[in-house]
């Protein structure tokens, strides 16, 4: 089909399924694909199906009519393929709608299998067969654009589509009220939040490191607060405190999250899903680079800081590093600082 027919063909749709079920990062980045399928077209139903790993973001911040929940371990499986595809016959989807990112061959089957009459996916390891629109690569190398490609191919502007559906006022100023009176943060208060580590050591940042940033943030005039969903982060934080850290690690939902970076002066963190979602909250911000790819997932506007060191990117190929991780080990706090300091005055601090 040529794009005008494409575009055609998908106003006469009423139900849309998303096949997303990837990590936390991975189903927001497709987020404005769903925000555009729900805004441009007059849908009667439109579906998610996501596994236990992504399932957070699709229940705190994306608007849809059903969520399809299904256990990481049952999901990745040939023998419930047949399950799978028997129960979306019963669903009767017009549309199939999946990613880049999903370019295995139990989600291309599975999209063949549900009989869809339209079924959108990417030529991805010559798959573009089990697909009756295949969307073009594009340009763009972030993982977000490519997803874009979707909306460029209906007809749409990727950027109008950056936003939270499940955002509400009242509910963002009821949080900010909480935590004055839980953790003293007062309305109008400069912060910065910080998300530095990971329960995986190759993604996180250096912990003997973490004092000494808090201090130099302190000494920007800026309130330091640590997030993350990590025990150990969590432990780390709250021990802490005396420090003037504010520690919300493990004790905020994902659309509170959003609520505090839409008004933080500062983000400074780690590849993750908070550095990804400063993009949706129009967020200052520093990503801290080490084994990942700086193209994959950055974000527009923002600051990146990396040690330049050989080895580095490094991440998902090695999981583990004989050089005691030395892409974080050389990334120190003054860098960091220089960078935060040069942002805040170039902003207006």
């Amino acid at each position: 089909m040529n794009p005008e027919e494409i575009i055609k063909q998908c106003h006469r749709i009423k139900k849309v399924l998303v096949i997303k079920t990837n990590f936390l990062g991975d189903v927001l980045n497709f987020l404005p694909v769903v925000n555009f399928l729900g805004a441009e077209f007059k849908l009667e139903w439109l579906g998610w199906l996501v596994t236990e790993t992504g399932y957070p973001v699709v229940k705190e911040l994306a608007k849809v009519d059903e969520i399809l929940l299904l256990k990481n371990r049952l999901f990745y499986s040939w023998k419930n393929l047949y399950h799978l595809a028997r129960w979306l016959k019963e669903k009767k989807p017009d549309l199939i709608v999946t990613s880049p990112q999903e370019e295995c061959g139990l989600i291309s089957t599975l999209a063949l299998l549900s009989r869809a009459p339209l079924r959108i996916g990417y030529n991805l390891r010559r798959r573009g067969w089990f697909f009756n629109i295949v969307v073009p690569k594009g340009s763009g190398q972030r993982r977000v654009e490519l997803n874009g490609e979707i909306i460029r191919l209906l007809g749409g502007k990727l950027e109008d589509y950056f936003y939270i559906p499940r955002a509400d006022p009242e509910q963002e100023q009821s949080f900010f009220q909480k935590l004055e009176t839980e953790a003293g943060l007062k309305e109008g208060s400069q912060y910065c939040v910080l998300h530095l580590f990971s329960s995986k050591r190759i993604k996180s940042w250096r912990w003997e490191y973490g004092e000494e940033l808090i201090l130099g943030i302190k000494n920007l005039g800026l309130i330091p607060i640590m997030v993350g969903s990590e025990p150990e982060t969590r432990r780390w934080a709250e021990a802490r405190k005396n420090l003037g850290l504010i520690n919300l690690a493990g004790q905020i939902s994902l659309i509170e999250l959003y609520y505090l970076l839409r008004r933080a002066r500062l983000f400074i963190g780690i590849d993750s899903f908070p550095w990804q979602l400063t993009e949706f909250a129009g967020t200052q911000a520093i990503g801290l680079f080490g084994s990942t790819k700086v193209w994959e997932n950055r974000v527009p506007g923002a600051e990146v800081v990396k040690a330049e060191v050989e080895c580095a990117p490094c991440w998902p190929e090695r999981m583990e590093c004989e050089l005691d991780y030395k892409c974080w080990r050389e990334l120190k706090p003054e860098q960091i600082l220089a960078v935060a300091e040069k942002l805040l005055a170039r902003v207006g601090a």
